[in-house]
């Protein structure tokens, strides 16, 4: 593969993936404005992996305190409910792992149907007008205090299942499904970027699985995009929290919903 094509593609997955206006929708758009053939979501998953590492960067000291409060407390089986209460890194890692579920069920039983998506760009383009639309609701949303339960947990990783779609944000929907129930600002962002965090490792993993010792695949520039993704991750993180923190987490609907219109238009 070209790597200057590589190169292309990894930096929009990088600022793209924790901006709410959706890395896999810009991905096929990018991929097909400028004629990239990359080796469909073999690619697509190390430069999701580059990410994966910009955020464990970012989060290290509360990753680290939610995996040490899963593991110290997972076995009290009989006591979950007040260690939960007791513990915010425990009650967050229990709630993470109820919110994976439903992407997780997604992605087994329907992914030649989101894959076939990648290759569909109308899709893409409507799926930016709705992720335009959830954005810009967002504006009338306050930054309440309420805090994490088993329903919104539920519902947040409901969200993060739709955006396997191109062109659903991942980061935009989770988000903005906290910011609607009423969880503070600071705190879904955390829970949204983290809460990533298994899925993309999983697939990684899987994919890693299904490549290893065949030799068409080259991967040199899956490693070079995954280095790539990863540095404009860690920045494009920095830039989301601080919009988001200021209240301007709604502006980047304009260019959701532009683009959407854009892509239907002269497709």
């Amino acid at each position: 593969m070209d790597y200057l094509k590589v190169i292309l593609l990894a930096i929009t997955q990088g600022l793209t993936e924790f901006l709410p206006i959706s890395s896999s929708g810009h991905l096929v758009l990018v991929s097909e404005i400028f004629g990239i053939k990359y080796p469909g979501i073999t690619m697509e998953v190390f430069l999701h992996f580059g990410t994966f590492l910009s955020v464990l960067v970012v989060f290290r000291k509360e990753i680290q305190k939610i995996l040490f409060a899963f593991i110290k407390n997972f076995w009290k089986l009989t006591n979950y409910r007040i260690n939960m209460k007791n513990d915010e890194y425990f009650a967050l890692s229990i709630y993470m792992l109820i919110a994976i579920i439903p992407a997780g069920i997604v992605g087994v039983f329907f992914k030649d149907f989101f894959e076939n998506l990648f290759q569909n760009v109308n899709a893409v383009g409507v799926a930016l007008i709705i992720t335009g639309t959830i954005l810009f609701l967002t504006q009338w949303t306050e930054n309440k205090t309420k805090k994490i339960n088993l329903l919104k947990s539920i519902l947040i990783g409901l969200a993060q299942a739709l955006a396997i779609i191109p062109g659903i944000s991942r980061s935009g929907s989770t988000i903005s499904t906290g910011l609607f129930l009423g969880i503070n600002k600071k705190k879904v962002a955390r829970f949204s970027f983290i809460l990533a965090l298994p899925l993309v490792f999983g697939a990684t993993i899987l994919e890693t699985k299904n490549i290893i010792g065949a030799s068409a695949i080259d991967w040199r520039p899956m490693l070079l995009g995954t280095i790539i993704a990863f540095i404009t991750g860690y920045y494009a993180i920095k830039w989301i929290l601080y919009s988001l923190l200021k209240g301007k987490f709604y502006i980047f609907s304009y260019y959701c919903v532009l683009l959407g219109f854009i892509v239907l238009t002269f497709n």
